[in-house]
């Protein structure tokens, strides 16, 4: 908790004397500098400006940023008595795939109801890695990038309970969750993933599976980039716009709330 307290405070700045105060609470045995650098490689990189610590995010422009989009597919919906068994992760730099993530997971027991949605099997992730050796190698892959998905409060905080069970550190990457970022950008009837390839006609991959859901959520993000507001130029700009209830389908609604009555009655 205190952690998320701090990348909240981060946000408007941070003196070092505050920060240096802070992680000397969350991490009691650790110099400020190894801190710092902990809480970094976890995802978190911060820009010093005048002696005030921010998130890199504040001053990039979100058209430079790193995304890393993620799809995990899992035998439950709760972390503390379920885990991934397939995590798959496209990166993209300047609109452009620039490196992809695919692994199943080693898991004893697969419910037949997700099988047959998933289409993976016991028989499939009998001989995978387990779950704390791909989500080291996931977490080198993400790095310092964006973490994106569809939904992300499911996936980024099913991840990162997952990398606390396996003692491996948390999450702090910045997140953008495309599922109210399209509501944001692009008029649909329905905001699924299989409803918005077919309204959009997007290339089909295997649905529920999580690279193909991947590559399906990376082209949901870069068609609802082109139609951000104008105003969006920093990386943090789009991170705080993807969020919130102002959709597409309210604005759509209150034009025609407001939009005025015509008299169709003959003079």
């Amino acid at each position: 908790m205190k952690l998320q307290q701090l990348t909240e405070l981060l946000k408007k700045g941070v003196t070092r004397s505050i920060l240096k105060k802070k992680l000397f609470e969350i991490y009691p045995d650790l110099d400020f500098d190894t801190a710092l650098e902990f809480i970094q490689a976890q995802g978190l990189t911060l820009i010093e400006k005048n002696g005030i610590f921010y998130p890199a995010t504040n001053f990039s422009d979100f058209k430079d940023a790193t995304y890393c989009i993620v799809d995990i597919e899992t035998n439950g919906s709760k972390p503390e008595n379920s885990q991934i068994i397939e995590i798959g992760a496209v990166k993209i730099k300047n609109g452009e795939i620039i490196d992809t993530f695919s692994e199943l997971i080693r898991a004893k027991f697969i419910p037949p109801f997700i099988q047959g949605i998933t289409g993976i099997t016991e028989k499939m992730v009998k001989n995978s890695k387990t779950q704390k050796e791909v989500l080291m190698k996931f977490k080198e892959f993400l790095g310092d990038a964006i973490f994106v998905a569809h939904d992300s409060y499911f996936d980024f905080n099913y991840i990162k309970a997952q990398l606390k069970k396996e003692g491996l550190g948390d999450l702090l990457n910045p997140e953008i969750c495309t599922l109210t970022l399209s509501k944001k950008t692009i008029e649909a009837s329905r905001y699924g993933l299989k409803y918005l390839t077919e309204e959009l006609n997007l290339p089909k991959e295997t649905l529920h599976r999580a690279l193909g859901d991947a590559k399906t959520t990376s082209r949901i993000m870069l068609m609802g980039f082109n139609k951000l507001p104008n105003e969006i130029q920093k990386t943090n700009d789009l991170i705080n716009f993807a969020r919130g209830s102002k959709t597409i389908k309210n604005k759509i609604l209150k034009k025609q709330k407001t939009k005025p009555k015509t008299n169709n009655k003959r003079k």
